[in-house]
């Protein structure tokens, strides 16, 4: 039977995507450190969202947004559950427009608490990929400004 053109795409792109493969190695690396956390009651996108807010107490969510590249409904409703979960408050921002994000004594806390899950997740992360490959991710996917 004769392979037909677009069964040929479809076969190369299936086959080659880079895309497909890093959406695909999100998922593995996520999971890795969703699995470590888990005691702990978070999940490595709140970890990381609130280690952001640590990182830089009073920036507003919608540059907070910008940097870590989230949709603005994504953000927002992460937000809420951490603000409900009492690890961040917003408060007025210095400038008076908008509002500024703050880690809370329970946020200090599990971030301080969940670092060893973190790090052994890391370590895990970085066994699977490979020394080469891990420090290469790191390379390419610096923070925005890094």
């Amino acid at each position: 039977m004769k392979e037909t053109p677009s069964r040929q795409v479809a076969r190369r792109i299936s086959s080659e995507c880079l895309a497909v493969r890093v959406r695909r190695l999100g998922r593995v690396v996520t999971r890795i450190y969703d699995a470590a956390l888990a005691p702990h009651g978070v999940t490595i996108a709140q970890l990381n969202l609130l280690a952001a807010i640590g990182a830089i107490d009073g920036q507003s969510s919608a540059r907070l947004g910008r940097v870590l590249e989230v949709e603005k409904s994504t953000l927002s409703r992460d937000l809420k559950r951490m603000e409900q979960l009492g690890w961040i408050r917003s408060g007025p921002s210095e400038s008076g427009r908008g509002r500024s994000l703050l880690v809370t004594a329970a946020g200090a806390r599990l971030l301080t608490e969940a670092r060893p899950a973190w790090e052994k997740a890391q370590r895990s992360a970085q066994s699977r990929l490979g020394q080469g490959a891990f420090a290469q991710l790191r390379q390419v996917l610096r923070p925005p400004g890094a």
